[in-house]
């Protein structure tokens, strides 16, 4: 298993460069077009002497949650946080979509467009990116009727579930259930792309 070098790129803000996605780039992610989400950026990272492509979206502190496919992961370059996606900025929803990184958000982006399997609409959303924000994300869910909980299948992601599901009883939904038997959300999705291509 490839582990990336680091989880947190401390890189100063001029190694980083932010832009909107365009048609001239890679801007589709299984068959998802991902310049209908106006959250995501298209982001440019130097580090350690190498230039990183890929795309971002913007947390809560002005760090960047990094998704490149040479890392494997998602890293957070600059200062770290949750990043909370509203879908109407004028208010909340009555819903919340919880995710543990960036992939699983994108994971979630993937299986609504593509319609493999049913999801909640309508929801607001927040990529907790590391475990030191636990307390502030299950605050932030205290707003709102129903919770779906979208955490990693291992020691981890099994303890934050537990854990929101004891805080908010009845208002929280356990979705790794829908992915049991792969690692997270992304790897369900994954899997689901290539028994489609398969056929």
């Amino acid at each position: 298993m490839n582990k990336p070098i680091f989880k947190y790129a401390a890189g100063c803000s001029e190694n980083i460069t932010i832009s909107a996605l365009t048609d001239t780039e890679s801007s589709s992610i299984m068959g998802v077009d991902l310049k209908e989400l106006p959250e995501i950026h298209s982001v440019s990272c130097r580090i350690l002497s190498k230039t990183f492509y890929g795309m971002g979206v913007i947390n809560q502190n002005n760090g960047i949650e990094f998704v490149n496919h040479d890392l494997q992961e998602t890293v957070t370059l600059s200062s770290s946080g949750i990043t909370f996606i509203r879908l109407k900025k004028e208010c909340r929803s009555k819903r919340l979509c919880v995710f543990y990184d960036m992939k699983d958000y994108l994971a979630y982006q993937i299986l609504q467009k593509n319609g493999f399997v049913r999801l909640p609409s309508d929801c607001d959303f927040i990529i907790m990116s590391d475990v030191k924000y636990f307390i502030h994300i299950s605050i932030e869910g205290d707003d709102y009727e129903t919770v779906y909980l979208y955490f990693p299948n291992d020691v981890i992601g099994m303890t934050i579930t537990l854990t929101l599901k004891d805080r908010y009883g009845g208002h929280a939904v356990v979705c790794n259930p829908l992915y049991k038997g792969y690692t997270n959300l992304l790897q369900f999705v994954k899997a689901i792309e290539i028994t489609t291509n398969n056929k």
